[in-house]
């Protein structure tokens, strides 16, 4: 059994809390199963903000004859757009990795970890448990898959995947209307994506029965106060 004076799980605002400790030449355990950073730089706000920078360019080209500029868009470079967001993202996890394994008092365990009894943490990959006075639980948040019918059977995307897509989409069907929902539908469909959502198309107050696929066509079926319709 490993003894620290705290186990940290998460390496995002959990490493505020790390820091100080170490810092105060406490020995600390930090245990992480993906890259260093957090959901703010892993798949958050920093990406989704470099990402709507883009779509808010497309914008303002497109609206430059407002202003006496006659501009138009050539080409749409989707593989630069999302190499360009998420490179940075990448080399800024990296480096806060090595930055927390370089630390003196810090040890760094890459894998889940788990409780198996009071105090007493076991990570993957790692023989020996850990133990600590106190556990700090800094996981973060994942995206929430609503229970519709067909999901399961129908490919489909959170917000996770949708920042990294390696191809721009013809067609996006998105279900929400939080903040979220509302920059990945600006950034797709500034770029040209056709959206179904607000600026571009809104099914308010309608509840989502039923999602399908056949012949690569996704439909999804919704009731709304005028009655039932199928969103292809």
């Amino acid at each position: 059994m490993r003894t620290f004076d705290l186990i940290v799980i998460g390496s995002g605002s959990g490493l505020e809390v790390s820091a100080d400790e170490s810092d105060a030449g406490r020995f600390v355990a930090v245990i992480e199963e993906g890259p260093f950073g957090g959901t703010c730089l892993k798949r958050g706000c920093i990406p989704s903000k470099m990402l709507i920078q883009c779509a808010d360019v497309m914008q303002t080209v497109q609206n430059a004859a407002a202003f006496g500029i006659h501009a138009k868009v050539e080409s749409i470079d989707w593989q630069f757009i999302a190499q360009r967001a998420f490179e940075e993202v990448d080399a800024d996890a990296a480096m806060i990795e090595r930055g927390n394994r370089q630390s003196e008092n810090v040890e760094v365990f890459k894998g889940r970890g788990r409780f198996t009894g009071p105090k007493a943490l076991a990570v993957e990959g790692f023989d020996e448990e850990l133990t600590a006075e106190t556990t700090l639980i800094a996981a973060g948040t994942r995206p929430w898959v609503p229970d519709i019918s067909g999901l399961d059977q129908t490919p489909y995307l959170t917000s996770d995947e949708a920042l990294r897509l390696p191809e721009q989409p013809k067609h996006l069907t998105v279900v929400g209307g939080g903040y979220i929902v509302a920059e990945l539908a600006h950034f797709f469909g500034a770029l040209g994506t056709e959206v179904y959502q607000r600026r571009f198309n809104m099914a308010l107050d309608a509840q989502v029965e039923r999602v399908s696929t056949q012949g690569g066509e996704i439909t999804v079926e919704v009731t709304t106060p005028d009655g039932k319709r199928s969103i292809p």
